[in-house]
C-alpha cells in the first residue's frame, strides 16, 4: 500500500513538473503597427537601392546619403553685350523661376529673359539676363553686384535650408575660443588662403585680376574699395560663388591703361587676415 501511494505521488509530481504555466504575451509585441515598422524600413531601403541601380549609382548610394549638391551663383558681364547674365545652380533642387524673379525685381532690375537649362546628371541651371531698371544697361557697380549676389544666396537659403551646409552666409558665427593657459593680449587673426593672379586681357584694353578666396558677405565691395585706394579702376567684374569659395575676375585699368607688365604677377598669400 505504501509503495502504491508513493508511485501515485511521484506520478503527480512528474505531471506538475512537465506542465508549465502559460506566459502572457506582452501587448506591445502583438501590435501589428509595431511589427510593421521594420518591414517598412526594409521596403524603403529596397526601393532606394532599386532607384540607385536604375540611375547607375548603386556603388555611390551610401556616399550620396550624407552629401548634397553645391550651391553655385555666377554673375557674368562678358557673355552678353546688353545684359548681365546671372546663373544659379543647386543640383536638381531648384524649382520654378518665380521666386528668384520676384527677388530680382525688388532690386529695381529688369529681367530681359530667363530660362532653366538642363545640366549633366539631371541637374538644372536657372539663367537670368538682367539690366538696371533706371538705365536699361548692364549692372557694373560692385555694390549692386554684391546686392544681387547676396539676394540670390539669401533667397536660396530661405527656400532650400539645406544649402546652409555649404554657403558661408548660412553658417552661424562662432567666436574663437581662447586657451585659458595662454597670456592675455591680442590674438592672431584667422588665416584665409587667398590666391591672386594678374594678366593682360586678350583685347589689350585692360588687365584681368583673378581672386580666389573664402567667400563672405561684403567681399566684393571690400576688394573693389581696396583697388580704388591704389588708383586701380574696376571696369567690370565676373563673380562666381561656389559653395563657400569665391572666384572673382576683375577687369581693371590703372590710370586708364592696362596694368603694366612689371605689376602683373601671381601668388598665394597664406598670411592674409580673414577680413583683409
Amino acid at each position: 500500500m505504501a509503495s502504491l501511494m508513493a508511485s501515485k505521488s511521484s506520478s503527480v509530481l512528474c505531471r506538475h513538473s512537465l506542465t508549465r504555466p502559460a506566459i502572457a504575451r506582452p501587448a506591445a509585441l502583438t501590435n501589428s503597427k509595431v511589427l510593421s515598422i521594420p518591414s517598412a524600413f526594409v521596403q524603403r531601403a529596397q526601393a532606394l537601392k532599386t532607384h540607385a541601380a536604375n540611375n547607375g549609382a548603386t556603388a555611390k548610394a551610401d556616399k550620396a546619403i550624407g552629401s548634397g549638391p553645391v550651391p553655385i551663383v555666377k554673375i557674368d558681364n562678358k557673355s552678353d553685350p546688353f545684359a548681365t547674365k546671372v546663373t544659379v545652380e543647386f543640383g536638381d533642387k531648384l524649382g520654378e523661376l518665380l521666386d528668384t524673379v520676384r527677388a530680382l525685381k525688388n532690386l529695381n532690375l529688369n529681367i530681359r529673359k530667363a530660362a532653366v537649362v538642363p545640366q549633366l546628371a539631371g541637374n538644372k541651371a536657372s539663367t537670368f539676363y538682367i539690366t538696371d531698371a533706371d538705365t536699361s544697361e548692364k549692372v557694373f557697380k560692385s555694390a549692386r553686384l554684391e546686392e544681387i549676389r547676396m539676394t540670390i544666396i539669401n533667397n536660396m537659403l530661405y527656400y532650400h535650408p539645406e544649402a546652409s551646409q555649404s554657403l558661408v552666409a548660412g553658417k552661424s558665427f562662432q567666436p574663437p575660443s581662447r586657451d585659458p593657459t595662454q597670456p592675455l593680449g591680442p590674438k592672431a587673426r584667422a588665416v584665409v588662403r587667398t590666391t591672386i593672379e594678374v594678366e593682360e586681357a586678350p583685347s589689350g584694353s585692360c588687365s584681368i585680376l583673378h581672386v580666389s578666396t573664402r567667400d563672405r558677405p561684403g567681399l566684393l565691395v571690400d576688394i573693389v574699395s581696396v583697388l580704388k585706394d591704389i588708383n586701380v579702376n574696376v571696369v567690370s567684374a565676373e563673380i562666381d560663388t561656389i559653395g563657400d569659395e569665391a572666384k572673382d575676375d576683375f577687369f581693371v585699368t590703372y590710370h586708364g591703361e592696362p596694368v603694366r607688365s612689371s605689376c602683373c604677377c601671381c601668388g598665394s598669400n597664406d598670411q592674409s587676415p580673414e577680413h583683409g
